[in-house]
């Protein structure tokens, strides 16, 4: 059993790389449940309407952080919890270092307010391992403008500062090098992949494919 997530700018790849993870566990006969945040859980797509919403006044990044943190609140113990309790694996795309991310190191939330909300919502329910997908903001720029890119992006980071957010999920590697493992995202989507299962069969949680 594992909790993976995934984290990264729009365009680096983290979706299809989660997607991927799924895939490989799932030949391998090990349960694994996949996840989205904002998107999981039973309020998740409601509280994603209401942040990529378009409004006379934009959002205050408090009220984008209390409107995350009420979807994973409701995702971690809907969802992920529940699953890890049952001995699969998790594989999200997103979790509590975007928010970081977004909110705290783009935003300037307060992270005294983050680590007290956060600390509520996960509950002890922390990721074992977190690949964060590096890539340059003008690389992640172009990969979104394309079509095949932009069918999974979200709407709302197309107004952010992707160079701040990269800072923001550097940050959160150099803070806790053991869960986070930053990958980089320019090479093939077979390279990355290979990098990622390398990391988790050197952890000893996955053992290489008999295949």
């Amino acid at each position: 059993m594992a909790f993976v997530t995934f984290e990264g700018i729009d365009g680096s790849g983290k979706t299809t790389q989660a997607k991927r993870l799924v895939t490989v566990l799932g030949e391998r006969s090990i349960t694994v449940v996949p996840a989205k945040e904002p998107d999981g859980g039973h309020i998740g797509l409601e509280i994603r309407a209401i942040l990529v919403k378009q409004r006379a006044r934009k959002l205050d990044p408090y009220e984008e952080a209390l409107l995350v943190s009420a979807a994973r609140y409701d995702h971690v113990r809907s969802v992920i919890r529940p699953a890890l309790d049952a001995g699969s694996w998790v594989v999200c795309d997103r979790f509590i270092d975007s928010t970081f991310a977004f909110q705290v190191f783009e935003n300037h939330v307060s992270e005294s307010f983050f680590d007290v909300v956060s600390s509520h919502v996960a509950d002890q329910t922390h990721p074992d391992f977190t690949f964060i997908l590096d890539l340059d903001a003008e690389v992640a720029l172009q990969r979104r403008s394309t079509g095949a890119s932009l069918r999974h992006t979200d709407p709302a980071e197309a107004h952010r500062n992707f160079g701040r957010l990269r800072r923001g999920l550097l940050e959160v590697a150099r803070r806790d090098p053991g869960r986070c493992h930053v990958i980089d995202a320019t090479g093939s989507e077979e390279r990355v992949g290979a990098q990622i299962l390398d990391v988790l069969q050197g952890s000893g949680r996955l053992h290489p494919s008999s295949a």
